[in-house]
């Protein structure tokens, strides 16, 4: 295994194998037979020449289809599992919110999606550490893997650094005063598919550097431990296992890469990772 492993394995779907939907002449999503079908007989969609287009509704008439459409394959077993969070719909990152639908709904019908993750970090005189999660058990998607100090997807109705301070607290117990101090440095994104769905994803990263004193508590239950790590530890975790959940293996890696832990001298697939980073998640 390599560093250069995880970012194959995030960005591992055949977008062949899928069939796009559209809104009129904007794509979507990508879906696969099993939900393709049931969207027909759900009246969801219809076959056109590209793939399948939605019908032509309001906003709220397309909120309230969906919503009928994620509650009937969840109660069928087809849709896995729920998380009760309405997730935006777009067509790119700049499209504004065409309608919302279930968050679990929107692997499965290959919807972009956005998240943000920080890293947490201490600046010790023995060099840089982290701060790492471990989820938790009872967590439907990667129960028990280790995460960034901080992640969670984009709801609909938030901006990006509204939702960094919420997810903050949530997680770790950050105050707001704290958390506001986070620094924004870039996007990673990539197209993912596991068997259940297609994860084309966009993630907002930041780094928020902390006191030596702070130790994060969970308050939402979905952090089952944290742990503070040198960074060089993390990195041969990430280099030698799969014990992170696959996305953040990427914002650690990038992390590394920007305060030059990970360099060209030492890591013999850098060049490589710096070009790798930002893929195309559309």
């Amino acid at each position: 295994m390599s560093f250069l492993d995880h970012f194959n394995h995030a960005h591992n779907a055949d977008l062949q194998s899928w069939t796009p939907w559209f809104q009129g002449d904007a794509l979507l999503g990508y879906v696969q037979d099993n939900f393709k079908e049931r969207g027909l007989s759900f009246g969801l969609w219809q076959e056109v020449e590209q793939g399948l287009v939605i019908p032509s509704l309001a906003e709220e008439r397309l909120n309230q289809l969906f919503a009928r459409f994620a509650k009937d394959t969840y109660e069928e077993g087809l849709l896995w599992s729920w998380v009760g969070e309405p997730f935006p719909v777009k067509a790119s990152v700049t499209d504004p919110t065409r309608f919302v639908m279930e968050r679990t709904l929107t692997a499965p019908l290959g919807c972009l999606t956005f998240g943000v993750h920080l890293n947490g970090y201490i600046r010790t005189r023995n060099g840089i550490e982290l701060w790492v999660a471990k989820r938790s058990q009872h967590k439907p998607t990667f129960p028990g893997k280790l995460d960034n100090m901080v992640g969670g997807g984009q709801p609909a109705g938030l901006s990006l650094f509204d939702n960094l301070l919420k997810e903050c607290f949530e997680e770790a117990g950050i105050s707001e005063t704290q958390a506001s101090q986070s620094i924004a440095t870039g996007t990673i994104s990539y197209r993912h598919t596991d068997g259940r769905g297609l994860k084309r994803d966009i993630l907002y990263c930041y780094d928020l550097e902390l006191p030596d004193s702070f130790v994060p508590v969970c308050q939402d239950g979905e952090v089952e431990s944290f742990e503070r790590l040198p960074i060089d530890e993390v990195l041969s975790i990430i280099e030698t296992t799969d014990a992170f959940k696959y996305n953040c293996n990427l914002v650690i890696i990038d992390f590394a890469i920007r305060h030059g832990i990970l360099t060209g001298d030492n890591t013999p697939d850098y060049a490589e990772l710096c070009e790798r980073r930002n893929q195309l998640a559309s």
